[in-house]
């Protein structure tokens, strides 16, 4: 049978620490003070009626979110607000460190077999990561922004295994949330340790490929 080794995004490619922070940031450049990371995580959420913002397929809808979060901290809430804050979201998220070693080795294993990625990922922080690593090295992409479903809900992992149906998959993930269903599943898997962990991502993968 052909393999597949399916990455994550953030923890795996890409730092994944500034998330709550930029955001609280995020928002006092916008003009709401006196917010800390631990409320914009509970907003965050409370108003992400799509179960997160980054399965929003669509500005329209993700206007329409934004708005909700946004109207936690003012009564007053424009579009040109949300425009301002997109716009400084994704400054902020420019600065986010990644992982050259764990891409370039990433891309390196092109021809070696197939390859995926499994992500979370927003319509912001799309144009971004797309600057860090040329998706065109994936041979399947399945992001949540683009499917409209995300981790770790049962619905997109039964996606990508009915897609993948003739493959034995490998799926590399920082949290261990993001892997019981896959191993239910039958997939080989490998929580990797946020903060770029190239030996043991190569590890799985010459494991896997043996």
């Amino acid at each position: 049978m052909e393999k597949i080794i399916l990455f994550d995004w953030g923890g795996v490619v890409e730092s994944p620490d500034l998330e709550y922070d930029t955001i609280r940031d995020c928002l006092y450049y916008c003009g709401y003070y006196n917010v800390d990371s631990n409320s914009v995580y509970n907003e965050y959420h409370k108003y992400d009626s799509a179960g997160f913002i980054d399965a929003i397929t669509n500005e329209e809808d993700l206007n329409k979110e934004l708005y909700r979060f946004l109207s936690a901290y003012s009564d007053s809430v424009t579009i040109d607000d949300i425009n301002k804050y997109k716009e400084v979201y994704r400054i902020h998220m420019a600065s986010n460190p990644y992982y050259k070693e764990v891409s370039e080795y990433i891309s390196s294993l092109k021809g070696k077999c197939k390859l995926g990625l499994l992500s979370n990922v927003s319509l912001m922080d799309k144009d971004r990561q797309m600057k860090h690593m040329d998706y065109s090295v994936f041979d399947y992409r399945f992001i949540s922004c683009e499917l409209g479903m995300r981790k770790p809900n049962r619905e997109i992992y039964e996606y990508v295994n009915n897609t993948l149906k003739n493959y034995e998959i490998l799926f590399i993930d920082d949290r261990e949330i993001n892997l019981s269903i896959p191993k239910e599943l039958g997939w080989k898997t490998y929580c990797a340790n946020s903060g770029g962990d190239l030996n043991g991502i190569k590890n799985a993968c010459e494991t896997f490929l043996k």
